[in-house]
This record gives structure tokens, C-alpha cells and sequence, in this order.
């Protein structure tokens, strides 16, 4: 006779035994149910040892060779496990207080070890294979594990301590691993409906309500790495597809998060580390395409980073160390190139290059810098240096554009270049060394457009002005201005 129970049923049973009155002295009750081949060499092993008050242990196997331990200590403990395969191995044990464990295992070679101890812990394993591995390990109150395996050659390995832990896997697929430590209280670990072969996730998480990630993945060879220190730390993947993927993410502090999105294509490496508090990447779009590298670090306060490619070849770095700085990147087309490095404190950079062999690189080392670059083209460069605080550069591109080359470096204080970019072959390099020096544009005047143009404008005074001007073909436009309080206006047709 093969006896199931479901959790559920038992956990009822296990309810109406405490408030039944006398029926509270009925403490201990083992079932097993086991069956072998005829002639069997070895036959099936069920050993059973319970203590304590109200325990519930259920041993259902059918096969050969396979091993079962249940070792229950006081108070409300219950363990079922169901075997029907070949050599599976089966361990658990639940010291004092009320655990609940499950097993449920249908193949050969399955080895599932679950440790208990606390108030309330409940560990679930459902394993449909061949050779698969899972420990958990649970000390604190009200942890929960759900293990969930279809596949070969899976690996689990889980250990919460603490209160109110979560930690779930769900493997489809072969070779896939989950190593997962939470110590703390509130925190989840993930990876659930993956579907593919020798993917990996590692989640160590240290303090109070923190969350990995990991909800879809399809594909090969991609793994995972996610250390969190501290509180409220968030790391969410969501809909993961494609082949030799590396999502490195570690967070130490608090209220941190990075949310990516999908994450489709082949060899994208995605490297995130944040450390102070409040930081944020979102990746609303997160690499689509192949050969995609992202690097990510902010060290400071209530830093924030969005980045979104679409395409081929594409490398984005963003590093930004200090308070309150924003930085948003978007990368569509072939062999694209962003990087945005921000020093110092409320610095606001963003990229937007949309075509072929597209270059952007901005630095801001000093507070309150504003730069913002809009391509979209072919084989662009663009380089940004602001050094000093409150500069601005804005230069748009919002029609034909194709092997521009753009270059500014600003490196006093309130210096401003904002420039509306049109037309071929245009070339524009402007230095500013002082301080409130300004290239007018947005009606203010500048613009280029035209072809085969080049504009050069160096000031290294103070407070020089050139508003600009230069539509046409084949112009050449050349402003030197050394001193301080200079003005030139500029138009050609």
C-alpha cells in the first residue's frame, strides 16, 4: 500500500491531534510502505527515531537500494518522504519545536539532506531525475525552502539562519546549480523556472530584507553571483535568455537595488557593485544583442544609473563616486562605446548613441555638473571632461549626422556649451580652462549644420562668449580667445 499525504492534510491532522483534548497524549506515529524487486541484492533501508510529543514520519519507497532517515526531536515535527526510483538517499532531521519537511523524489542517485531547527521551518523537495543534490539547512524561526528539480546532474545547497528567511529554486534543465546563505531576518533568495544547461546562482545575503533575483532563464553556461550586505537591499534579473551569460552583482549597505530586466543574447557580461546606501541601476531595456559588456560601480549615496543597448558589441561603464549622481545611458546599434565617470556630488550625465561605431565618453570630477550627448548617426565620437562645478554641455543631433567628432573639456566653474549638431562630416572641438565661459546655443545662438565643417573654439579667460552660427558646406570656423570678457559672434551661410 503506497501512503501519501499532502502537506496540507497533515499539517490539519497535526492540528485537530492538538485540540482534541486527550488526544494530545497520543505522541508519535510512523508509517512505511517500501517494496523492491524480487531477489533483490540490497532492498530499501527505513530508519525512524522520534521524541518528543506530537511527530509524524512517513516513509514511501519503491525501488531498490534506496535510503531513508528521519530523526525527529520534541514537540509538533513531521517528515514524509516518498521514494520511487533506484540508490536515492534521504536524510532528515528536525530537532525541538514544530519543522515541517517534504520529500518527494521520482529517478536514481537523488541525495536530498535537510536540517531543522527553530520555531516552524518548512523545507519542500520535489525532484524528478537522475543524480541530483539538495541540502538545506534552517535555524531560526518560520524559514522556508522550496526545492523544485526536473532534470539531471542539479545542485542545491540552501542555509538560512534567522527569522522569516525565503529562499526557492526551480531548476529545468541539467547541471544547474543554487548555492544560497541568508543570515538575517526577512530575506529572499530566488531563481525559479530556468530551462537550460549548467547554469549557476549564488546568493549570500547578510542582514534584513534583502532579495535576489533570477525569475526566467533560457539558455547555456550562464552564471550567477550575488553577495548583499546590509538592509533592503534588492537584486531582480526577471527574463533571462541566451548562452554564456555572468551577471556579477554585490551591494554592501542599504536600501540598494538593481533591477535588469531581460538580458537576451550571447557572452554579455553584466558586472554590478554598489556600496553606500540608496544606489540604484534599473536597466529598463538590459542588453539585447551579443558580445554586450557592462560595468557598473557607484560608491556613495543615492547614486542612480539606467542603461539600455540594443545591438552588437556594445560596452558600457559607468562608475560614479560620490552622492546624488545620475547617469543614463542608451546604446543602440553595432560596436558602441559609453562611458560615464562622475566624482563628486549631484552630477547628471546621459548618453544616446543610436547607429554604427559610436563613441561616447563623459568624466565630471567636481558638484553640479550637467552634461547630455544625443546622436543618431554613424560612426560618432564624443568626448565630455567637465573639471569644475555647475558646467553644462548639451549638444543634440535630432537629423542627419554621420562622422561627427566632438570633443569638450571644460575645466573651471559655470562654464556652458550647448550646441544643436546637423548635417556630415562635421568636426567641433572646444576647450574652456576658466571660469564662466560660454558657448551659447538653444536660441542662444549655435548651431551647426552643413557639411565637411569644422569649428575650434578655445578660451582659457574668463567669461567669454561666442553664440556661433555656420550653415553650408565645406566651412572652416576658428575662435581663439586668451583673456577674460571676450565676445565673438560668428555667422556663416
Amino acid at each position: 500500500m503506497n501512503v501519501i499525504f499532502p502537506r496540507k492534510h497533515i499539517l490539519g491532522l497535526a492540528v485537530a491531534l492538538v485540540v482534541s483534548g486527550p488526544a494530545m497524549a497520543v505522541s508519535n506515529e510512523v508509517v512505511i510502505n517500501q517494496t523492491s524487486a524480487v531477489a533483490a541484492v540490497n532492498g530499501n533501508l527505513a530508519e525512524v527515531t522520534q521524541s518528543g510529543e506530537i511527530s509524524l514520519a512517513v516513509i514511501d519507497q519503491n525501488g531498490d537500494a534506496n535510503n531513508s532517515t528521519i530523526t525527529q526531536d520534541g514537540v509538533w515535527l513531521e517528515a514524509y518522504n516518498f521514494v520511487a526510483g533506484n540508490d536515492n538517499q534521504v536524510r532528515t532531521e528536525q530537532l525541538t519545536d514544530w519543522h515541517i519537511a517534504y520529500i518527494d523524489i521520482a529517478g536514481d542517485d537523488n541525495t536530498v539532506t535537510v536540517t531543522q531547527d527553530g520555531f516552524f521551518n518548512q523545507a519542500e523537495a520535489i525532484i524528478s531525475g537522475n543524480t541530483n543534490d539538495a541540502a538545506v539547512l534552517q535555524n531560526g524561526d518560520v524559514n522556508e525552502v522550496f526545492v523544485n528539480l526536473s532534470g539531471d546532474f542539479n545542485l542545491v545547497e540552501i542555509e538560512q539562519q534567522g527569522m522569516a528567511n525565503w529562499s526557492n529554486a526551480g531548476f529545468s534543465g541539467n547541471d544547474n546549480s543554487l548555492f544560497s546563505v541568508q543570515v538575517g531576518d526577512n530575506n529572499e533568495s530566488g531563481m525559479f523556472n530556468l530551462s537550460g544547461n549548467r547554469n549557476a546562482f549564488e546568493a549570500e545575503q547578510t542582514g534584513n530584507a534583502n532579495v535576489g533575483g533570477i525569475v526566467g532563464l533560457t539558455g547555456d553556461n550562464n552564471s550567477f553571483f550575488v553577495s548583499q550586505q546590509g538592509d533592503s537591499n534588492v537584486f531582480i534579473a526577471y527574463d533571462v535568455a541566451g548562452s554564456d551569460n555572468l551577471v556579477d552583482v554585490m551591494q554592501d549597505g542599504n536600501a540598494n537595488q538593481f533591477l535588469l530586466d531581460p538580458l537576451a543574447g550571447e557572452q554579455n557580461l553584466v558586472l554590478i557593485d554598489q556600496r553606500g546606501d540608496g544606489n540604484s541601476v534599473e536597466a529598463p531595456i538590459g542588453l539585447i544583442g551579443n558580445d554586450n559588456q557592462v560595468d557598473v560601480w557607484q560608491n556613495g549615496n543615492l547614486n542612480s544609473a539606467l542603461f539600455a543597448t540594443d545591438g552588437d558589441g556594445h560596452n558600457v561603464e559607468i562608475r560614479q563616486n560620490g552622492d546624488g549622481n545620475v547617469s543614463e545611458m542608451v546604446l543602440i546599434g553595432d560596436a558602441n562605446v559609453g562611458t560615464i565617470y562622475s566624482r563628486g556630488d549631484n552630477n547628471i550625465a546621459g548618453v544616446g548613441l543610436v547607429g554604427v561605431g559610436n563613441i561616447a565618453d563623459i568624466q565630471q570630477l567636481g558638484d553640479d555638473n550637467y552634461a547630455v550627448v544625443d546622436i543618431a548617426g554613424d560612426t560618432n565620437d564624443v568626448y565630455v571632461d567637465q573639471s569644475g562645478s555647475a558646467n553644462e554641455v548639451l549638444l543634440t543631433s535630432d537629423a542627419v549626422v554621420s562622422a561627427n567628432a566632438v570633443a569638450i573639456e571644460q575645466n573651471g566653474d559655470i562654464n556652458l556649451v550647448d550646441i544643436l549638431l546637423s548635417g556630415n562630416g562635421n568636426t567641433l572641438d572646444i576647450l574652456q580652462n576658466g571660469s564662466g565661459n560660454w558657448v551659447a546655443g538653444n536660441d542662444g545662438y549655435f548651431a551647426v549644420a552643413g557639411n565637411d565643417g569644422l569649428v575650434s573654439i578655445t578660451q582659457q579667460g574668463n567669461d567669454n562668449l561666442v553664440l556661433g552660427g555656420q550653415a553650408g558646406s565645406g566651412n572652416l570656423m576658428s575662435v581663439s580667445q586668451m583673456g577674460d570678457f571676450n565676445t565673438a559672434i560668428v555667422v556663416q551661410n
